[in-house]
């Protein structure tokens, strides 16, 4: 591969480019081109998945949610194209030619879906309120969190739109209900291990959380599932036992803390997957 874009796909980036300079504030265009100087494109001729890139960068740094381009669009409705605001100039450059192009708005996603589930409980229970924790890699992992599988697929849409992990809420919630769990642990760990779902272990073997992969064998020795709900009901109660439950095989603290040395051994595994964790709970759509 010699890293160049078909004639046609450069043309069409390049409208997309010119569309979004011509758009934005001169704050905003230098992002942009910030942004375009650093990735020369390269990755979307190498097939990597542009529409997320810098969605999923901005969700493992914790980036504020005010500072998308999404998040303006979720506020008001309007369409991601229209609402590139100076601050989320970089993340909306990235988030494909499709969304761009069109200016589909937000309704109509997991979004929308999650802000109709949740005004239907609002009614139900008048004094319910989302959890207002803060997480850090001390949190106690052995809390169950009291949001809905909507809430949660709303919160991981408003987080990475487009991300493959939509849609897998329920089994988030329900596995943390099951095992005594958080379901924003479950979900974070997910994220933060398949890059919200894209990574080949989640795409091609339903591993979103890459178990069984090593250094030496990150993609071969990896566990198959036959579904990615599968492998949440595998991870949740493994976890659960190994390692969040005092005389588990690798047990120190309930916590990301506790489990990193052992479960993954990257010094930046706890602090990434609780920043996630705090991403997710900001970005679940409360009364």
């Amino acid at each position: 591969m010699n890293g160049r874009m078909p004639v046609k796909k450069s043309l069409a980036f390049l409208l997309i480019v010119v569309t979004l300079l011509t758009a934005c504030s001169e704050s905003s265009r230098a992002a942009i081109g910030s942004w375009l100087r650093d990735s020369g494109g390269p990755a979307a001729a190498e097939g990597a998945r542009v529409a997320l890139t810098a969605a999923v960068e901005a969700a493992q740094t914790n980036v504020p949610r005010a500072q998308t381009a999404a998040a303006a669009a979720a506020a008001t409705g309007g369409p991601i194209a229209r609402t590139l605001v100076a601050e989320g100039a970089v993340a909306g450059g990235t988030l494909g030619a499709e969304i761009l192009a069109t200016g589909g708005p937000i309704a109509g996603t997991a979004v929308a879906g999650g802000f109709d589930a949740l005004s239907t409980r609002a009614a139900q229970e008048p004094g319910y309120r989302c959890p207002a924790v803060v997480y850090d890699t001390n949190s106690d992992l052995n809390v169950v969190v009291d949001i809905s599988g909507a809430q949660l697929d709303a919160a991981i849409a408003a987080s990475v739109p487009g991300s493959p992990l939509i849609g897998l809420g329920g089994a988030f919630v329900d596995a943390g209900r099951a095992y005594g769990l958080s379901a924003y642990y479950l979900a974070a760990h997910a994220a933060w291990a398949s890059a919200w779902g894209t990574s080949a272990l989640a795409t091609v073997k339903n591993n979103p959380f890459g178990y069984g992969a090593t250094l030496a064998c990150p993609y071969d020795c990896a566990v198959p599932f036959n579904s990615r709900e599968e492998a949440i009901n595998f991870i949740a109660p493994l976890v659960k036992a190994d390692y969040l439950t005092p005389g588990g095989r690798f047990y120190t603290t309930p916590t990301l803390a506790g489990m990193e040395p052992i479960f993954s051994g990257d010094p930046a595994w706890a602090e990434g997957i609780s920043s996630v964790m705090n991403l997710l709970r900001q970005n679940t759509p409360c009364p």
